[in-house]
């Protein structure tokens, strides 16, 4: 931030701050929702399914995983707090962006995901720990390798009043599947052969092959057919889920009231009101001040400590199921040779720009799958930083120094323009690192940052070289690996091409042994790696601020918001 002479009061910056709405890559970077767990309290295993939301860990098809929970943080504010729990009160949130749409089968960005888990439930949910548990369904047979047969919880309604059926359950996923409704979920599902409602409450599924994560994609936002053929669904969704919508102001808040009907009792809180306030600090500032109840990630570095320092609020903190990392476009002539991009990979300090740009905040990444996750190995190549090395990897693939220092091949010189997008200060710092980074073993390299809508839109239509931006919600391996690594994946947004890693990929999706599962994508990860489409920066982490009145929250990697069904908030 540029000094000014006059600063703004905390209080008119939230001000200025609200309304302003910004789109963010989910599941991550890229659509993942994530259901509310069902009848389990905070704290307790919510019922979770490994679903198709980035929300939750997935399970193989026969069993669910047995990956450990990520380790939360302590929390940093007082352990007490005055005045007693009671029924009642409105929690306000500050999100940096607004939601896209309402509609949990066509939301792409992180609000649209964070409302979902409020509003719907899926037939299972996430825990914190990434194991999926019951939700709509109260429990599921798996009687052979391609037939998967769900159970409804008897008596759930919608918020209309409407009694949830097979039937809604039948029509949410064939809507999905349908490529004229433009799911971004639908790649998750295109095993699924046929789903029957056989009754009320018993919904098949049938696989066109066995599906090891299956479970992991189950948590798919339910809606109400008659409802959700209506236009406006999108604007005013009905689910099942322990709030419902009540208003929406595009740009600006999002209301939801408690559901009296909950079939999990209804929640403490009268509602939930969340405000759009694109800012980092600003959003920080409002909770500091007493604006806003809850803020989340992402958050400033110097925001954190200044917080954490001060032990007025409480700050949860735990590793996130997601990464930053550059993309590299393999279909751009400058970065189609590994050898580049592999020379890049070695002129990023991955530690360095974890204690400067995010001041300790995250773990250097090196790979896809994060760790925690039961498919998660350690053993891969490992790009140190070394710009010695990279200039050998540019001279070996022809792009030599001219008497400028600039390297060209054939005449033409090694440009690259390093993008992300304008709302994100942590990553607009990132480009300028490697910016310089690149210009000292003589690229001639550039930056440019647009809104994030424009920035991701060039992104998924291959228009850029060099990109940092993000995943989250990566709650299972295949959900970090497939649309991102495979050469018609719908997330392969740098048209990387391996024969070998798309194999290993799709195998191990129709491998049920885990044991043999891990060691394929660990065999897939370790050639990724060395391909170097992607050079992995930070793996992130998931931090929570908040006033020491709201009671029972329970930090979730994925499910960010599943406990404020339960949560409450003390007396004044």
């Amino acid at each position: 931030m540029h000094p000014e002479a006059r600063r703004a009061s905390r209080r008119d910056l939230l001000r200025i701050a609200l309304g302003a709405s910004v789109m963010l890559l989910v599941e991550a970077c890229g659509p993942s929702p994530s259901s509310g767990g069902p009848a389990p309290t905070a704290g307790a295993p919510a019922q979770v399914g490994a679903g198709a939301a980035p929300t939750a860990r997935p399970a193989t098809a026969a069993q669910p995983t047995t990956s450990a929970p990520a380790t939360a943080q302590p929390t940093t504010a007082p352990a007490t707090t005055t005045g007693q729990a009671r029924r009642g009160g409105t929690l306000r949130v500050g999100l940096d962006v607004d939601a896209d749409s309402l509609d949990p089968r066509l939301t792409k960005n992180t609000s649209g995901f964070r409302i979902r888990e409020l509003a719907f439930n899926g037939l299972v949910a996430i825990n914190p720990d990434f194991t999926p548990v019951p939700d709509l369904a109260e429990k599921w047979d798996n009687p052979d390798a391609t037939t998967w047969v769900f159970h409804l919880r008897p008596g759930v309604k919608f918020h209309d009043g409407t009694d949830l059926t097979a039937s809604d359950v039948k029509y949410t996923y064939e809507s999905v599947l349908d490529p004229n409704f433009n799911s971004p979920t639908r790649a998750f599902y295109l095993t699924v052969d046929k789903v029957e409602a056989t009754d009320k409450n018993t919904v098949s599924f049938t696989l066109k092959s066995p599906f090891a994560p299956f479970l992991s994609y189950m948590d798919l936002a339910i809606v109400p057919q008659a409802a959700a053929e209506k236009s406006d669904f999108g604007t005013h969704p009905i689910g099942t889920g322990a709030f419902k919508v009540d208003t929406w102001t595009s740009g600006d808040s999002i209301t939801l009231s408690a559901n009296e009907g909950f079939y999990a009792g209804r929640p403490n809180l009268d509602r939930v009101q969340v405000k759009v306030v694109p800012d980092n600090s600003a959003r920080v500032v409002g909770l500091e001040s007493g604006d806003l109840d809850f803020v989340q990630s992402p958050v400033s570095p110097q925001d954190v400590s200044r917080v954490q320092t001060a032990a007025k609020l409480k700050v949860d903190r735990t590793p996130a199921a997601g990464y930053t990392y550059v993309n590299l476009n393999t279909a751009d002539p400058m970065l189609s040779d590994k050898r580049v991009r592999q020379a890049l990979s070695h002129l990023v300090n991955k530690q360095q720009i974890i204690d400067t740009i995010y001041k300790g905040i995250g773990k250097p990444a090196n790979g896809p799958i994060v760790p925690g996750m039961w498919a998660y190995s350690a053993d891969v190549p490992a790009y140190d930083y070394n710009p010695e090395t990279a200039k050998q990897l540019l001279d070996a693939a022809g792009w030599t120094a001219g008497a400028t220092g600039t390297r060209s091949k054939g005449g033409q010189k090694l440009s690259l323009v390093v993008r992300t997008h304008s709302e994100d200060p942590d990553r607009k710092q990132l480009i300028q690192v490697l910016q310089s980074e690149f210009q000292k073993v003589g690229i001639d390299a550039t930056t440019n940052t647009v809104e994030f809508p424009a920035f991701f839109q060039d992104v998924q239509d291959g228009k850029f070289q060099v990109g940092v931006i993000g995943w989250l919600n990566l709650s299972d391996p295949d959900r970090a690996t497939f649309r991102q690594f495979t050469i018609d994946g719908t997330a392969n947004y740098g048209k990387y091409r391996n024969d070998q890693v798309d194999k290993l990929l799709k195998d191990a999706r129709t491998t049920l042994d885990q044991s043999k599962a891990k060691t394929l994508y660990a065999d897939a990860v370790k050639q990724i790696v060395d391909d170097a489409p992607y050079i992995f920066v930070q793996y992130q982490e998931y931090i929570a601020m908040y006033t020491p009145k709201l009671q029972g929250y329970v930090i979730n990697p994925v499910a960010n918001w599943q406990s404020f069904k339960t949560v409450s908030l003390a007396a004044s």
